[in-house]
């Protein structure tokens, strides 16, 4: 299954040149069939549920103050794009409202099309985003001569995970530091 353009199309246009760190996070938030009401990292409105792209700014640019707008998220996103961050999803579609076995399964089906897109964009560091990532990726990106920046699962922001995000973030970006 291919990802849906919205996604796409707001993903290619914040792609950057040379991909120095890629995240590979779950997928992007399901928009519960209202698309007025979807949300992802590359849409330049910034809202309170923004809790990775907050994270990984905050993390990557020493706790600036997000302010959420409709273009809120646009000089932030250029600021990664010229950094050489760039995110992918596992999942080319929303699996946060799947059943479990579902989503497992949507997550399964994508680990080979995923490493082969990170392989493709050649990155000098690669962060995965939450236990079922990591879980799912950690040998096939290894296996694949990638860099993964580290040995332990890096939580998503939410649910009053955002300081272990934050804490196992930074010990990832050392790591891609000291290999530069």
């Amino acid at each position: 299954m291919s990802e849906d353009p919205w996604y796409s199309e707001r993903r290619a246009r914040w792609k950057p040149e040379h991909v120095r760190l890629l995240l590979i996070a779950e997928s992007a938030p399901a928009d519960g069939g209202d698309i007025t009401n979807r949300r992802f990292f590359y849409d330049d409105y910034l809202t309170g549920k923004d809790g990775l792209f907050r994270e990984v700014v905050r993390a990557l640019f020493d706790s600036p103050a997000l302010v959420s707008g409709p273009v809120a998220k646009r000089p932030w996103l250029e600021k990664l794009r010229d950094e050489g961050i760039f995110l992918i999803d596992l999942a080319p579609m929303p699996v946060n409202y799947h059943s479990p076995p579902e989503r497992a399964a949507a997550l399964r089906g994508n680990i080979e099309a995923t490493v082969s897109l990170a392989t493709e964009h050649q990155p000098d560091g690669v962060v995965l985003v939450k236990q079922n990532v990591f879980d799912l990726l950690e040998r096939p990106i290894r296996s694949a001569g990638l860099p993964l920046l580290h040995d332990a699962m890096i939580p998503f922001p939410g649910s009053g995970q955002q300081k272990r995000f934050r804490e196992r973030f930074a010990n990832a970006l050392a790591r891609l530091g000291s290999a530069e």
